[in-house]
């Protein structure tokens, strides 16, 4: 592998997108053992009246690992992700600000960041998602 290369990368056919939030209910049953979608680790825009349904999911593009001052986000080399350390994470959200992708949420209930972490390379967004939506392309 070189380095720097991801080993996976989870990829959004928008188009096929129906707004059902499975994706959201598995992220969060998965990492938190509850039902909060305001938890979940990827989010499902959804505009009703336009019939518009976007996922945000983290690209796992780095930019946010130079944003923070605390050294709270490192880059796992082997799993191509972005990993948080809550313990020195305080949820000042700067590394939400840079985000691109406007991937990064702050947890209504630990006030850390969540990014997600392709779930250690088992993404279950990808696995629940009825639609076909998300798709994980292994390097």
């Amino acid at each position: 592998m070189v380095v720097g290369q991801h080993t996976g990368k989870i990829s959004i056919d928008y188009k096929k997108c129906i707004g059902c939030r499975e994706c959201e209910q598995a992220c969060v049953f998965f990492r938190e053992h509850e039902f909060n979608p305001r938890r979940a680790r990827i989010r499902v825009l959804i505009n009703e009246r336009e019939g518009v349904y976007a996922p945000l999911l983290c690209n796992q593009c780095k930019e946010c690992l130079s944003a923070c001052n605390r050294d709270a986000l490192s880059w796992d080399e082997k799993l191509g992700a972005v990993r948080v350390d809550v313990d020195k994470c305080n949820g000042c959200g700067l590394c939400i600000e840079v985000c691109p992708q406007e991937a990064i949420f702050l947890d209504p209930v630990s006030e850390v960041v969540n990014i997600c972490d392709l779930c250690n390379g088992d993404p279950q967004c990808v696995k629940w998602c009825s639609e076909g939506v998300l798709k994980y392309e292994a390097a």
